[in-house]
């Protein structure tokens, strides 16, 4: 009998597990059923029954949900914005629970959040959860999104949606509201025309003319904020999709689920509810979150100087900037200020914060002062920075819509929480591989308090561990031991089988090698700030060895032993090794503010017989002249 309870227990876990992959890959626990039936040709429980099993698993693990990356820390400088309108769930409008009198807008995160933990394991335990009395049915005042512990730094955060329709708009919104219906008028263009007539029907609208006819109607209709909430049902399901928060790097920091149309106001609660408010915020409505925001904090006023603008939006700035002429440095996103503002960001030292467009909206905006609110201007954000991060992660996350719409509320939040937690762990994982592979063998990768990856030796670190359950593929549990000054760990993908234990020491002290580099981004710093080993070195050039291994990574430049194992005789050097060498010259001159443009090491040797080159046709355009050599611009 036991021996029978085992090999149940076992299968079980073989299920969860599989289950867990196959929704890596954008497969529903359904299909898995169905492979499973075929492949092993017997009848398994009911797929609704298997789900509830698989959400109940997931509930009773013991996931952080850290929401943070490893290089941009607990409170990220930039953060990119967007909406998933596709991501919904079956929700009539009408059933939603109104909020108590006083209610404030403030929820209990981790309340709400262990109610929905509660309800996924009491499915296990109810023959049906119509009989569950843990269900969590969306209400505007117990409906919260999720951030993670260290990024907001409190256990209430905010959801003001019902001010969406219980609360006049300020004049200055008005432009956030016809925004809005121009995105829904273009998502109505797209609908086939018996959809567009019924839609004209149930909206009582002459139904009679072309598509573009009945458009207009539509649109003329939906001052009216029922007619609107008719046209976004039909147009993009009930619900109002789900909000992200992240860094350039991709790493989801938080996700509010929407229960109404998509307004500033929801990446307003975001921002709000986060301890350090981002430096810079790019969103594809940058102009109305930072009226609405700064509405809403009046006395603060978040989005400051220049309401959000990178200039004063005088005319002179406007006409410079639409030329292309002005630039506004910001220093402090690549060195700290010696003497942080009152109020400051922990990693910049600056209280000024921007809201700015991403790239793909920036040239929708009809007002002509949103010329100062473009990427391009600032030096230090303009070619690194990735401004469609959450339009690429959104490119995956459709591919689940399939399952995950047909959903109950509670059931799609919590697995979409769950598995954006699970794509978070994989981007931090491969990152951390990454930079192992740029520093070599030897040095450890440990976070420092604001939850950044950093170098440092074994002598100046001390050891805490904590220990976090995973998914794994067979029997036993996963334990991830990672440290951090408050017990957050790095996430790192589960073990194939067995027990596993990785500890990281956590950073007590940590060396740069020296301020100028203080600001590099993805570890750059780390390299210059280490003593190279002889064993590091014998290692390298052991020819022994294999001569295609990689030894590793600086930009995009993959350095393999055969590279160093050709450096030649003294006073030669291998072109791609000076390559990268000149590579982290240039962009650490970038980060003090320095222009610096380094010639391919492969052109350079162009210059000597028998080719003798002319130079000064490597360079760009604007170092070809004599000027730019007596202005000190090369």
């Amino acid at each position: 009998m036991e021996y029978i309870t085992l090999m149940t227990i076992l299968f079980c876990h073989c299920i969860f597990v599989y289950s867990f992959k196959t929704l890596q890959t954008h497969q529903s626990i359904g299909s898995v059923v169905d492979v499973l039936e075929k492949t092993c040709g017997k009848s398994f429980p009911s797929k609704q029954r298997i789900l509830n099993a698989y959400l109940h698993y997931e509930a009773m693990t013991d996931h952080t949900y850290t929401y943070s990356c490893v290089t941009c820390g607990y409170h990220p400088v930039t953060v990119v914005m967007d909406l998933h309108k596709k991501g919904v769930f079956s929700m009539p409008v009408i059933s939603i629970e109104q909020p108590p009198p006083d209610y404030d807008g403030k929820v209990n995160v981790d309340e709400f959040w262990e109610s929905v933990s509660l309800e996924m394991v009491s499915r296990g335990l109810v023959p049906s959860n119509r009989q569950n009395p843990f269900v969590v049915r969306p209400s505007y005042h117990n409906w919260a999104p999720w951030i993670g512990p260290h990024t907001s730094g409190s256990n209430v955060v905010l959801n003001t949606e019902y001010n969406k329709i219980n609360q006049p708009r300020h004049p200055n919104e008005a432009a956030e509201f016809l925004i809005t219906e121009e995105r829904l008028t273009d998502e109505t263009l797209k609908l086939k025309m018996e959809a567009v007539r019924s839609l004209c029907k149930e909206c009582g609208i002459d139904s009679k003319g072309s598509r573009m006819d009945l458009v207009m109607r539509l649109r003329k209709e939906m001052q009216d904020r029922s007619t609107y909430d008719k046209v976004f049902s039909k147009v993009w399901g009930a619900s109002g999709g789900w909000a992200v928060v992240t860094c350039p790097c991709a790493v989801v920091y938080g996700v509010k689920f929407n229960l109404r149309a998509e307004s500033p106001r929801d990446f307003a609660d975001l921002l709000l509810s986060m301890k350090h408010l981002p430096n810079v915020t790019l969103y594809d409505f940058a102009r109305g979150l930072a009226t609405h925001t700064n509405i809403r904090e009046p006395q603060s006023l978040p989005f400051s100087p220049h309401e959000g603008r990178l200039m004063d939006a005088t005319e002179e700035n406007i006409r410079l900037a639409s030329a292309g002429h002005a630039k506004v440095s910001l220093p402090w996103l690549a060195t700290k200020k010696p003497v942080p503002d009152e109020g400051g960001h922990p990693l910049t030292g600056s209280s000024e914060h921007y809201a700015l467009y991403d790239r793909f909206h920036e040239a929708n905006t009809k007002d002509k002062k949103d010329v100062l609110r473009k990427i391009e201007l600032v030096p230090e954000l303009c070619g690194w920075v990735n401004s469609q991060c959450a339009e690429q992660l959104f490119g995956g996350m459709r591919k689940n819509n399939h399952f995950l719409n047909m959903m109950t509320p509670s059931s799609h939040i919590f697995l979409m929480r769950n598995i954006l937690h699970h794509y978070n762990n994989r981007r931090n994982a491969k990152r951390i591989d990454d930079m192992k592979k740029t520093l070599g063998s030897g040095l450890e990768i440990q976070l420092n308090s604001n939850g950044q990856t950093v170098s440092a030796t074994a002598a100046t670190t001390t050891t805490w561990t904590a220990s976090i359950p995973t998914p794994s593929a067979a029997s036993g549990s996963t334990t991830t031991s990672i440290p951090t000054p408050s017990a957050a760990p790095i996430p790192t993908p589960s073990a194939a089988s067995g027990s596993t234990t990785t500890s990281i020491p956590i950073l007590s002290r940590f060396q740069l090698c020296n301020e100028d580099c203080g600001g590099m981004k993805h570890m750059l710093h780390t390299s210059a700030g280490s003593s190279v080993t002889d064993l590091q070195l014998n290692n390298v050039l052991d020819i022994q060895k294999p001569k295609d291994e990689v030894i590793g990574v600086v930009g995009t430049s993959v350095l393999k032993r055969l590279d160093f194992l050709e450096l030649g005789l003294n006073r030669e050097v291998e072109a791609t090794i000076i390559n990268c060498c000149l590579w982290l010259v240039s962009q650490i001159a970038g980060h003090r503010g320095k222009d610096v443009f380094a010639v391919d090491g492969y052109v350079i040797s162009t210059w000597k017989q028998p080719f003798t080159m002319i130079p000064i046709l490597s360079l760009p355009i604007s170092c070809s002249t004599a000027t730019a050599w007596t202005m000190g611009i090369c």
